[in-house]
């Protein structure tokens, strides 16, 4: 009898263990409301459903996701990972190519089911299940672009002239500030900022156009996407050399010089919520954002997100301005014409090299972007939607509304963008502190002319070729 009960008491424990759950970690990095949501709402659907123990850990920054691997190896099934950092993981054999745990088919149905899926791809082979898709667009006061369009030509001798003192002919022969934000280039965002720097608003009369300025990896972001939209390359992004570097740093010394930017955005140190404090204090009337900092603005009602606008009726959305060279010809003509393209970021989800089960890593990552967690997510935190299916019919699943609107236009900038990504390169973290440095520098403290007045195109390509292209030059014997 005593035998018998032994058995059975050893037969329930194998039996418990043989069906107890596999408990897998995944490691993110999220805003509060979007993690208290993953926590609370997505990771929870899955444990039921699949009959798992998912745990969510958290690292603290992007360059702390290598450690965070290597401190959880063995128990973590899935990683959210930034586009600046997939090609270094793949490089260092943290992450598993999709080719080794799936089929044929189940990797055409992958591609059939997301898109952009290509820029998950290193060395042929897929690494990566897009999370979500990020670029920057314009926002801007609606009623405000309307006011300024109205008056414009009443201001267009006083804009001349103070173009003509810096460029030598003043607005491009054939200019007109355009009706539609989406057709603007560089020179309609310095009228319509001169207009509004220069008409009193509830009294005051200021700056208005502004973006990030705290010495950060955001305000470098807007330096290397106006370098791609003057039409650079990655080449010369990486080396800090060339018409399109310059070009950029040009543009942003006149927007300084000229009273365009909202000096405010350095003084006090703007990052992205310093410039939804903007939009709400009538300090900012434009600027370039994410989608996520869209929805900020607006606001959603969720997780607290209660916008930053007295109207949200006011907002509007547009893609990317035009970039050109500062420089025009003799006839008036723009030297350089450049593009509307910028980079495409965001995040990937990755499955680590030492996952301790790859195929139900791959079915967390299919759960978390299935398309109730998609529409849950784009609608409150405006992640741009990363399912075709999703992207083929938004007016039906964001009822046409403002959601709509922005991802409308996000998807014609991912269109702009095309392959453009943040460069992959191993020393990019320092020279991303460079371009600060360098805008610091040239922009803030005035180092665009040995007198600080009229920026000087000459005068800025001597600084960055003497005292910042040597620097960049020093990072490339470490790759």
């Amino acid at each position: 009898m005593k035998n018998w009960k032994h058995s059975i008491l050893l037969l329930g424990i194998l039996f418990l263990t043989c069906t107890s759950s596999l408990t897998m970690k995944v490691l993110i990095r999220m805003v509060d409301q979007q993690e208290a949501f993953f926590k609370n709402e997505v990771v929870p659907q899955f444990n039921e459903k699949e009959k798992q123990v998912v745990e969510v850990v958290h690292y603290n920054s992007v360059d702390s996701v290598d450690f965070a691997l290597d401190q959880h190896a063995g128990v973590v099934g899935l990683v959210k990972v930034p586009f600046e950092k997939s090609a270094s993981l793949v490089k260092s054999g943290k992450v598993l190519p999709l080719e080794n745990i799936l089929t044929g088919e189940e990797l055409r149905e992958f591609n059939e089911t997301y898109m952009l899926t290509s820029l998950g791809k290193i060395r042929d082979k897929q690494y990566y299940i897009p999370r979500k898709f990020e670029t920057r667009i314009m926002v801007y006061l609606k009623s405000k672009v309307a006011d300024a369009i109205e008056v414009w030509r009443k201001h267009r001798d006083a804009i001349n002239a103070i173009l003509k003192e810096y460029n030598g002919f003043g607005l491009p022969a054939t200019f007109i500030l355009d009706d539609d934000p989406n057709l603007w280039d560089y020179y309609d965002i310095f009228v319509i900022g001169w207009i509004w720097a220069h008409t009193a608003y509830e009294g005051k009369m200021g700056p208005k156009v502004a973006h990030r300025g705290k010495r950060y990896s955001g305000t470098a972001q807007r330096l290397i996407d106006r370098i791609f939209q003057c039409d650079g390359e990655e080449e010369a992004v990486v080396s800090l050399n060339g018409k399109s570097v310059v070009d950029a740093f040009h543009w942003e010394a006149v927007y300084a010089a000229a009273g365009i930017y909202n000096d405010k955005m350095w003084q006090d140190a703007w990052s992205g919520a310093g410039v939804w404090q903007g939009f709400a204090d009538g300090e900012v009337f434009l600027s370039f954002m994410t989608q996520l900092d869209c929805f900020f603005i607006h606001g959603t009602g969720y997780e607290g997100m209660k916008g930053y606008l007295k109207n949200t009726e006011d907002m509007g959305v547009a893609v990317m301005p035009e970039g050109c060279s500062f420089i025009l010809t003799n006839k008036g003509e723009v030297k350089r014409k450049g593009r509307k393209a910028i980079t495409t970021g965001g995040w990937w989800w990755g499955i680590p090299k030492k996952s301790p089960d790859p195929k139900l890593s791959y079915t967390l990552a299919r759960h978390i972007t299935n398309m109730e967690n998609q529409i849950q997510g784009c609608s409150r935190f405006g992640m741009i939607p990363v399912r075709k299916d999703i992207l083929s019919d938004m007016q039906m699943f964001f009822g046409g509304n403002w959601i709509s609107r922005i991802y409308n236009v996000s998807f014609k900038q991912l269109m702009n963008n095309k392959y453009i990504v943040v460069p992959q390169h191993p020393q990019f973290n320092e020279i991303r502190n460079i371009y600060l440095d360098a805008w610091f520098d040239i922009v803030v403290n005035k180092n665009w002319s040995p007198d600080k007045k009229v920026p000087n195109r000459d005068h800025i390509e001597r600084v960055l070729t003497s005292n910042y292209m040597p620097k960049v030059d020093e990072l490339a014997k470490y790759e």
